[in-house]
């Protein structure tokens, strides 16, 4: 009998190292994104890192001034025509100048069905990462309006 509840005891220790280890591995592997919605710099490079579809909402003449690299233009107006043809569980990150278009595209996509939706809060204009830009191009609010000599554009937005 003393033999048996040994053998029991020493099968229940292995059994739980074998979990544990288990756990440590599906954890250390894990991929998971952030938490849909509106995220910061952080969260948003990390999902840089894992390849999801980057869209840029702002106008075409933005876009080309500077853009996160491998980010798609696809302008607010034009954003219900393209996502059609995109797969609504494949995680997408919307952005555009301060965080106020992107909003709006991204309960556009969520209302279409979209479940992995997410905001760069802030937009461009606060983010922190590469900048991929045309020639002579550059993103409102990277250098001051004296050194550039260009008009500044400012984005404000409401939703009535």
């Amino acid at each position: 009998m003393h033999l048996l509840k040994h053998r029991r005891n020493r099968a229940l220790g292995v059994l739980a190292a074998v979990l544990v280890m288990s756990a440590l591995v599906v954890a250390g592997c894990s991929t998971s994104l952030p938490t849909a919605g509106n995220v910061d710099n952080k969260a948003a490079k990390s999902l840089e890192d894992k390849g999801v579809r980057i869209i840029d909402v702002r106008t075409v003449a933005e876009f080309e001034a500077g853009h996160i690299p491998d980010a798609e233009n696809v302008p607010l107006d034009q954003l219900a025509d393209a996502m059609g043809s995109w797969k609504p569980a494949d995680p997408i990150l919307v952005y555009c100048a301060t965080g106020s278009r992107s909003v709006e595209a991204m309960r556009m996509l969520v209302a279409a069905g979209f479940t992995s939706v997410f905001n760069l809060r802030d937009g461009i204009v606060a983010w922190d990462g590469d900048i991929s830009a045309g020639p002579g191009g550059a993103v409102a609010g990277s250098l001051p309006p004296v050194a550039s000599g260009l008009p500044v554009l400012y984005e404000f937005y409401t939703d009535w």
